[in-house]
């Protein structure tokens, strides 16, 4: 009696709790459909006294309050299995037409056997239901779920102990169940009240099912209800020792709850216990995953990818063919080179019928396998006489995503001449990840080959602006030539002038055909001597202080283009009877070499944005964008840089920065 009304009373509390704290939630209508269950269950056992009501009625209507909460938890936060509800539903129609229609001798065991076999369902809806949450989540779930799962075990153990015991009271059973059920529910008000429910993300699910699970789960339930079955019976005998027993069981529950360290230690020893693998999965997927790291490393990605996949199931040789179009081409191999017996349109080219079967089944395809039983897959034609199937039995998708973008063909293993079913998904898992690194390789190795074609188009920009320097020179000397042609000066400049651009255009030839910028090498140029052959062409030039006797890292040819470059970018921003101001400052270890105008200027916007890309420039039609750019990129070699400081209608400073030589060096 007390129990009954203790569970009344609680799972009255459960419900108010429930609707005042979580009103709204997807997650509080199960909880209270069960609260309501118990509320009714207790109360109809409360109130029949003279057993007027059918006992067994009142136990399906609370498996089936227990059985909605569940189903409508599952529709709404995990994967629904239709299949298992099903049976349940047909075994609660069955069951209640047997209540309703027999009333002979074989109730008394038929009755607990269904209800039994639907408690056991209801189990691995719980299960489905737990494994396919988040971690951060699931540990919110199952401390409740932990609680409904003591009810339903404890009822297992009771439906056991009246198909075994005809002696036995089934209403006196209904007062442990009672009990059970208002420690359960107790301990779900404590959990509730510390769960916050702005950290419940339910959308947040991973479908991780594992079927063998549930196997384990049986057959320690099966263990737990043999057990129980000994432990009711000693209870029953000696009350003291079975109410001892009971509650070291709920303390030991409640204390494993909340050590998750050592509740993970005997997850892992029960897995390690009722299942049997051939594979040590974790040590496999790490060495896979290393061994496909070291191939990324060494650069030889394609044949150690096929040598590590053809470890994993101790495989001699392999190849690995790859999507062209609507083609799988020979790529590489390991062990299995093309120059062999196999010398033909097979071993280069995958059937398309074997494509095709991949593609639509993604299958791992065991020729072996395939020559004793043809059946199995689904009308596959192949001539498994031919020399392609001859050296390779087993042949792996690498797909990535919904594409099928690799096959693997490996040859037969000495040491497992047979695969089951644990190969092939081991095998298709390790051709999914062998799929990714090899986007990864591939995309790598592209950007590679872009780098390499990004850097040809650089240098030829470089040596088209050049040559527009060059052209230059040449049109000033065809300009003036009908002038000064008989001037002996003149003629002198011409051909020094020539001879320069010769030089200057033979250096771009040698580049090109090098297909390389300039290499970086550390050089020497006296600041001096710089200075000296910029001063002799350089117009309107004003020197602050004096002229460093350093030497700078740099290329002294390339770093005199540079400051004439820059000279003249100012004069061609300023007035003409503005001059172009040098000055020189040393701090450090680096030589600043200051370029000022008081030009037009430029937007400090574009100077931080725009004007350091290529093609960029204020210039309009007449400039290539491409001078300044060239400037940085060749000081940045030397270990220097360029610095900008430019303002919109008071001019720019341009501070070219270099490395000083120290004595030594």
């Amino acid at each position: 009696m007390a129990g009954f009304i203790a569970c009344i009373v609680l799972a009255g509390f459960l419900f108010m709790t429930v609707l005042l704290r979580w009103r709204g939630s997807t997650l509080g209508w199960p909880i209270m459909l069960l609260a309501l269950t118990f509320i009714g269950w207790s109360g109809l056992n409360l109130v029949d006294t003279d057993s007027e009501l059918n006992h067994w009625i009142i136990e399906w209507a609370r498996l089936f309050g227990i059985f909605a909460a569940l189903t409508f938890f599952l529709f709404y936060f995990a994967t629904h299995h239709k299949l298992l509800s099903v049976i349940i539903i047909i075994a609660f129609i069955g069951w209640a037409s047997f209540i309703l229609l027999y009333s002979g001798d074989m109730k008394r065991v038929i009755n607990p056997a269904i209800a039994g076999f639907i408690l056991l369902m209801m189990m691995q809806m719980m299960e489905r239901a737990g494994n396919q949450f988040a971690e951060t989540l699931r540990a919110e779930i199952s401390t409740l779920g932990g609680a409904l799962g003591i009810v339903l075990i404890w009822d297992l153990l009771s439906m056991l102990v009246l198909m075994l015991n005809l002696n036995v009271d089934a209403e006196a059973l209904d007062v442990s169940r009672a009990i059970i059920a208002s420690i359960a529910i107790a301990f779900s008000l404590v959990h509730i009240q510390r769960i916050d429910q702005s950290r419940l993300d339910l959308e947040n699910i991973q479908q991780t099912y594992r079927p063998q699970s549930s196997l384990n789960i049986f057959a320690v339930l099966c263990w737990l209800a043999v057990v129980g079955y000994m432990l009711i019976g000693v209870a029953w005998q000696k009350p003291f020792a079975g109410s001892v027993v009971l509650a070291a069981s709920i303390l030991i529950f409640i204390w494993l709850a909340y050590k998750k360290k050592l509740l993970s230690q005997l997850k892992i020893m029960f897995t390690k216990l009722f299942a049997s693998y051939k594979y040590d999965y974790r040590e496999s997927w790490l060495g896979f995953n290393r061994a496909l790291d070291e191939a990324n490393v060494q650069g030889d990605f394609y044949q150690l990818s096929i040598k590590a996949l053809a470890n994993i199931i101790s495989s001699p040789a392999g190849k690995l063919w790859s999507r062209r179009g609507d083609l799988f081409i020979y790529t590489d191999n390991w062990q299995s080179p093309l120059n062999s017996p196999l010398n033909n349109e097979l071993a280069y080219q995958l059937p398309m019928e074997l494509i095709d079967f991949i593609e639509r089944t993604n299958w791992v395809v065991d020729i072996k396998e395939y020559q004793s039983n043809q059946n199995v897959y689904q009308g596959l034609k192949l001539d498994h006489h031919s020399p392609l199937f001859q050296q390779h039995q087993i042949f792996i998708p690498l797909r990535r995503g919904e594409e099928l973008v690799a096959v693997v063909g490996l040859r037969s293993s000495y040491s497992k001449p047979s695969l089951n079913w644990e190969d092939h998904d081991l095998l298709k898992a390790a051709g999914q990840q062998m799929a990714s690194y090899l986007a990864l390789f591939e995309a790598t190795t592209q950007i590679y080959e872009r780098e390499q074609f990004d850097a040809f188009n650089r240098l030829s920009a470089f040596v088209v602006h050049d040559l527009k320097n060059v052209t230059a020179q040449l049109e000033l000397i065809t300009h003036n030539a009908h002038r000064y042609r008989d001037n002996p000066e003149f003629v002198d400049d011409t051909f020094e002038t020539v001879a320069s651009a010769t030089q200057r255009l033979n250096k771009m030839l040698e580049q090109l055909q090098r297909k390389q910028l300039p290499k970086k090498e550390i050089l020497q140029a006296f600041i001096p001597e710089v200075f000296a052959k910029f001063k002799e062409s350089a117009s309107r030039l004003n020197v602050i202080g004096d002229i460093p006797e350093v030497e700078v890292y740099a290329n002294q040819d390339q770093l005199l283009n540079i400051i004439q470059h820059l000279h003249q970018n100012a004069i061609d921003a300023s007035n003409e009877s503005d001059r172009i101001h040098h000055r020189f400052d040393q701090i450090g270890q680096e030589l600043h070499w200051h370029i000022v105008d008081k030009g037009k200027g430029m937007d400090p916007d574009f100077v931080r944005k725009q004007l350091f890309k290529p093609f960029a420039t204020t210039k309009g039609n007449a400039g290539m964008g491409i001078g300044v750019y060239q400037c940085r990129y060749l000081l940045q070699s030397f270990g220097g840089d360029l610095i900008i400081q430019s303002e919109l209608g008071k001019g720019t400073r341009c501070i070219v920065i270099l490395q000083t030589l120290t004595p030594g060096d």
